[in-house]
């Protein structure tokens, strides 16, 4: 009979895991369906837009031909109707200049008569004794009249040669005229085009960030089925010394904002893979929070959370996670948000909340609310999770007893000044907050527990002049980094073998890489030149995690299987983890 429920089990759980496969499958293939329906609209948009774009431009064209052949046409009638215009003119001027002629001819003709009667007349006055010209000569009556005609033509040529160089004068301006008509309406045409085209693409900006968005919810929903490892990135603000040297090299994508590029000055780039969320270089503490705050209410639900910060020295990291007493980082808001929400669940649930800090300082975990405890070690409990006896567990109870805390632990946290960093993490450093809930009424009792770790930064020793002890802790720091970047690649790889046990920090967040936690990445980037390698480092960190699979989150409940309202649900069996297609 045994056997025969053992097998049923089986079945079920067989049955369960080939459900969420082809729900998995499913979202995956609407993902894909979506990405290709809304590149096949964009694409046919931008097809229409270039086909109305290129008959405008067509039609533009040939209503300049058209402007074109109407100009040359007025312009030859124009000039026909003034070729004319002067013919006429010539003709009328010539027959008047004739008829004035001929009124001169004939009195002069009577003159020269009347001269020689006269002169035969008078038979008294001898010839010897005639009047004689003297100074000019005289010229006969037809040469002045010849003269006369020629200087009537030549007036009537000056008064054509003016009225000609008029005409022209018209016709440049109206040239000017119809030139500064056509670039008016030319730009008006083009301030029109430019107004459209603008609107069209900044309606398809918004549509391609909507269709964004959808897919980053379609994503969410596929990570709250996978259980994958959430990854943030953080951009550090530009300091005083950086901000004058030169532009930052690293900078977020202008139409996603899940996606950076790092850039070197050679102008080569690396582009990262989409994370859940990139934050800017201006957000302050309280925005940064507001973006993790809603995998922290998990913990309080019973669930395992781990926020933890990864990157190089200097990046930023402990001002996020702890953060200056004025503009306190993740840590506090952390705690302070558990207290409001136990206080809004306040009546028929009773919450307990302790808190512990501890270092893993050169490979040894050490307890910074207790100084002596300086050797703790990593113990399996009956369930096969990770415990650490003898770390003292502070039960707080107020906001004020919470900030006290972290500051007692923060003055035993090891610090030391290096050439890269003045204030030098020389630890990894985990705030670890249990959270019980127990229901009065049902006697059922949630555990979750809270993750806060401020991992130290990976360091070059050529960059930071390390002797001695400090040169002791760096070679620490990076060997601890380097195994949790062993273990990130075999769980990847999904190697049958993960190298947990290789050191103290991997084997404290095993829980949270391979465990039922809900885990939050928070990967911290330099806008500095100098820390352009350690910049494209954590991104491929961050690519490599993002692709990490865990179990789904599951509740921890003590002494037995209910749920929140009181109903029981029975003996659940861990379900484990779909294999990566």
């Amino acid at each position: 009979m045994d056997s025969h429920v053992g097998e049923v089990d089986i079945f079920q759980q067989c049955k369960y895991i080939h459900e969420v496969e082809l729900v998995n499958m499913k979202l995956q293939m609407r993902i894909l369906e979506t990405h290709i329906e809304t590149k096949d609209r964009l694409l046919r948009n931008l097809e229409d837009i270039i086909d109305e774009q290129e008959s405008r431009i067509a039609n533009m064209e040939d209503f300049i031909q058209v402007l074109s052949l109407d100009f040359g046409s007025l312009s030859e009638e124009n000039l026909r109707l003034k070729s004319a215009l002067s013919q006429l003119q010539k003709v009328a001027r010539v027959n008047e200049i004739l008829e004035t002629d001929e009124d001169y001819e004939s009195d002069m003709t009577s003159n020269e008569d009347r001269f020689a009667l006269s002169r035969d007349s008078s038979c008294s006055v001898p010839r010897s004794v005639s009047p004689q010209p003297t100074g000019d000569v005289i010229k006969p009556y037809p040469q002045m009249v010849q003269s006369m005609r020629e200087e009537g033509q030549f007036k009537k040529l000056q008064r054509c040669a003016e009225e000609l160089k008029n005409e022209k004068d018209e016709l440049r301006r109206l040239a000017i005229d119809t030139k500064d008509a056509f670039n008016v309406c030319m730009a008006e045409m083009n301030m029109m085009l430019t107004s459209k085209t603008t609107d069209f693409f900044r309606v398809l900006i918004e549509r391609y960030k909507a269709e964004m968005e959808k897919r980053k919810q379609l994503h969410n929903q596929l990570v709250e089925l996978n259980g994958n490892i959430r990854v943030f990135y953080r951009i550090r603000p530009q300091l005083a010394s950086e901000s004058d040297s030169q532009k930052p090299v690293v900078v977020i994508d202008d139409m996603d904002n899940g996606v950076v590029h790092v850039s070197n000055l050679s102008g080569s780039r690396k582009t990262s893979a989409g994370a859940d969320k990139v934050i800017p270089t201006d957000f302050s503490q309280d925005q940064i929070f507001n973006e993790v705050s809603p995998i922290i209410t998990s913990c309080i639900d019973g669930y395992n959370v781990c926020i933890f910060a990864y990157g190089h020295t200097g990046s930023g990291k402990t001002y996020t996670m702890d953060g200056p007493v004025e503009m306190p980082g993740i840590n506090q808001r952390a705690i302070m948000q558990l207290f409001e929400t136990a206080k809004e669940r306040t009546g028929d649930i009773k919450y307990d909340i302790k808190v512990a800090m501890m270092e893993i300082y050169n490979e040894k975990i050490r307890d910074l609310l207790n100084t002596s405890n300086t050797n703790l070690a990593i113990r399996q409990t009956e369930e096969g999770k990770s415990s650490i006896p003898g770390l003292e567990e502070v039960t707080v109870n107020s906001a004020q007893e919470v900030t006290e805390t972290l500051a007692r632990g923060r003055k035993n946290k090891s610090v030391a000044a290096t050439e890269a960093n003045i204030e030098s993490s020389r630890s990894h450093v985990i705030v670890r907050v249990l959270v019980s809930a127990t229901n009065l009424i049902t006697k059922v009792t949630t555990v979750g527990r809270l993750n806060l770790v401020d991992l130290a930064g990976s360091e070059r020793v050529s960059q930071t002049n390390a002797t001695g002890q400090l040169l002791k802790e760096a070679q620490a720091i990076n060997k601890s980094l380097s195994e949790l970047g062993n273990v990130v690649l075999a769980l990847r790889q999904n190697q049958k073998h993960i190298p947990f046990r290789n050191c103290q920090l991997t084997r404290i967040l095993e829980d949270s890489l391979n465990g039922d936690s809900k885990t939050l990445v928070i990967v911290h980037l330099s806008p500095d030149a100098k820390s352009l390698n350690e910049s494209i480092s954590s991104v491929n960190f961050a690519e490599k995690i993002g692709q990490v699979f865990t179990k789904s989150g599951t509740m921890k409940r003590e002494p037995t299987r209910r749920s929140m309202t009181g109903i029981t649900t029975g003996q659940r069996r861990e379900i484990p983890a779909s294999p990566k297609k």
